[in-house]
């Protein structure tokens, strides 16, 4: 079994950093803070207000042990996103905070990166998971190897997408209007919409790329 971890600087770091941050952004909020709230004009008075009550030192000494608690949150945020992945002969699991998805070995057609992201594939081509990893990507590709998984060093399918335009006759009603909805979606910076949108598609044997707000398509090989 290999375990592919985020680098330790990157999974001890945030814990370390996140909160500096948080307590050096509430110190200049409340540094500040007098000084705006005695602006007519300026917004959010009553957040500059807040920032700016109790007496030194003690004011200011909260004003920083609550930073430093907001950034410990933003760090347990980013623990929970962080992706590891445990490979092993017969399966791979890729595991982010306390949720974990197991992929046999069987079910495994291609390994590859791609933009940042971990791509499995099945035999036919469609997409088994795509996460955003952060993980070095040659020791990805010697745990994948070593174990005996398909690792490519590109999309093998590369050549295959199109661009996606309005009722591509290839396509079902169902999946252009799916597609409508998407390009929608990513217009408006809804990226949790569009990721909902393309496992609906994939369940068609349809797979996306995205480039520049548009999309790209390919069908699997089991349509």
């Amino acid at each position: 079994m290999t375990t592919v971890h985020p680098p330790a600087l990157v999974r001890r770091g945030s814990w370390i950093y996140c909160p500096l941050l948080g307590a050096a952004a509430l110190f200049v909020l409340r540094s500040a803070a007098a000084w705006v709230a005695g602006l007519q004009w300026a917004p959010f008075q009553g957040v500059f207000e807040l920032a700016a009550a109790g007496a030194d030192p003690w004011g200011t000494l909260i004003a920083v042990l609550v930073g430093a608690l907001i950034g410990l949150g933003f760090a347990g945020l980013l623990a929970q996103e962080r992706l590891t992945v445990r490979v092993e002969p017969d399966r791979a699991v890729l595991a982010s905070g306390r949720a974990s998805k197991e992929f046999p070995r069987a079910e495994i057609g291609s390994v590859f990166v791609e933009r940042g992201h971990l791509v499995l594939l099945d035999t036919t081509g469609g997409e088994l998971a795509r996460r955003k990893s952060g993980l070095d990507r040659f020791a990805l590709r010697d745990a994948f190897k070593e174990h005996g998984h398909p690792w490519r060093d590109s999309d093998p399918y590369a050549g295959r997408y199109r661009l996606w335009t309005e009722d591509v006759p290839e396509l079902s009603l169902r999946a252009n209007r799916l597609l409508a909805e998407r390009d929608q979606a990513l217009r408006n910076r809804n990226t949790k919409r569009a990721e909902l949108l393309r496992d609906e598609l994939a369940e068609l044997g349809i797979v996306l790329r995205d480039g520049h707000k548009k999309q790209y398509w390919r069908a699997t090989d089991r349509i």
